[in-house]
């Protein structure tokens, strides 16, 4: 239990989903065994010694670059065996129960925004139970309001600092440059600047794309940098500010900036804007695709987010200097709008801001046009968004949580995580849903 505990903190530190999420059902296991509620038996040893040559593998993945693979089969056997022996130890959803590996921190305050959560939800429940009373009616309103008030005074409390998602985004830095032979160097300031938990969950992959394209398009081959004058480390800036009501995250580099020509042949047009074709779905200067590029999703999958999370992307280019790119969002995440969608038998909900209008009438597309590959829109909802639970918070399609009208607990999706048939299944969510 304790290998598998140790296992399961180190690996989401790391931010490895697949090795996580194995060593999360596998300690679940043990801690039975430990408890004595199930045998420590043939079964149990087989799934151990299964589970250390699956880990194996997987640190043989990382050592040479790659993301480790899910294990999903594995998992379910995991938790087969622990439901057939009389337990539910494997309680994804339960964040007060869940023990989070060193170095994870939650929010400050996250146990009193989870408490209002629950209130609100209660309350909109109890306005569809209760008979016609004006007097219950307006109690039932009074409760609302205050939770809403208390809910506004804690967004302040449980913010986290910028530099939480700092690591993760170097680890990207040093990988990609590194498959590429390209040497860069990420500079960040403004590490201090606080930011709501569910807002910084939901940019973390936006950022993931600015680095990773930066890195790709725009950064030069140390012999290409040489002979334009450059200096042989590419430099790549994130800077975060907070004014007012609103927070601006600035990313720069010093590469090539965007080649118009190369974007309007790639779109097949004769003229455009160089910005505009970039953040077109499905426009890439990629010769060949790849693991990192060459679908053409990146920059425009950084667009619907910042849109679904209320701000303003604004980029400048300058051909042979660079690219800025200005994300602009409002300070405070608190009650969002969200669309309910039914994806392989299990509610989830995006962000309604990131659809068109029309999403409520029949299959939902983003923005700017793509289609979301679901089953079918239920509804729409009111509802405040808390940062995931641990280890869900590691998978990079689920920006947040929240409880939905019946009580259930209900994931807030990546909406351009759901443009392709791939769907959760490519991060390691179990076949079956999460329940």
């Amino acid at each position: 239990m304790r290998v598998f505990h140790t296992f399961k903190g180190m690996s989401a530190t790391m931010g490895f989903a697949g090795m996580t999420l194995l060593a999360h059902v596998l300690e679940d296991v043990f801690e039975a065994v430990r408890q004595q509620r199930v045998a420590g038996d043939a079964p149990a040893l087989q799934l151990a010694r299964d589970g250390i040559e699956q880990i194996a593998r997987q640190i043989d993945q990382v050592v040479i670059g790659e993301e480790p693979s899910p294990a999903v089969a594995l998992e379910q056997r995991a938790r087969a065996f622990l439901r057939t022996s009389g337990t539910t130890a494997f309680t994804l959803l339960l964040p007060t129960v869940e023990e989070e590996p060193d170095g994870t921190e939650r929010p400050r305050g996250a146990s009193a925004s989870d408490a209002l959560t629950e209130v609100l939800s209660a309350s909109t429940r109890l306005r569809s139970f209760l008979p016609e009373d004006d007097r219950v009616s307006a109690e039932v309103e009074r409760v609302h309001s205050a939770a809403r008030r208390l809910y506004a005074a804690l967004a302040e409390l449980r913010q986290v600092t910028f530099d939480s998602v700092i690591p993760p985004l170097r680890r990207q830095v040093r990988s990609v440059a590194s498959l590429y032979g390209k040497e860069v160097r990420l500079d960040v300031r403004g590490e201090g600047t606080l930011i709501d938990p569910v807002l910084l969950s939901a940019l973390q992959g936006a950022l993931v794309h600015l680095l990773t394209n930066a890195i790709i398009h725009g950064i030069e081959l140390p012999a290409e940098r040489a002979a334009a004058g450059k200096a042989a480390i590419a430099l790549l800036q994130l800077t975060a500010e907070r004014n007012g009501t609103s927070i601006s995250i600035i990313f720069t580099d010093d590469g090539r900036g965007f080649d118009g020509e190369a974007l309007r042949l790639a779109a097949g047009v004769d003229r455009g804007d160089p910005v505009e074709l970039a953040l077109r779905p499905g426009v890439s200067t990629a010769p060949i695709v790849g693991l990192h590029a060459g679908r053409g999703q990146g920059l425009g999958a950084v667009r619907a987010t910042v849109e679904a999370q209320g701000g303003k992307l604004t980029v400048t280019t300058l051909r042979g200097r660079g690219t800025r790119f200005r994300l602009d969002l409002p300070a405070k995440v608190e009650f969002r709008e969200l669309t309910l969608i039914q994806l392989g038998g299990h509610t989830f909900a995006v962000p309604s801001g990131a659809l068109d209008a029309g999403a409520a009438r029949g299959k939902p597309h983003l923005r700017d046009g793509r289609p979301l590959q679901v089953d079918r829109v239920v509804g729409t909802v009111e509802a405040l968004v808390s940062p995931p639970p641990f280890p869900i918070s590691r998978l990079p399609q689920v920006t947040g949580s929240t409880l939905a009208p019946d009580g259930s607990v209900l994931f807030v999706l990546d909406p351009s995580s759901l443009t392709s048939s791939a769907g959760l299944l490519g991060v390691g969510l179990p076949a079956g849903g999460v329940n």
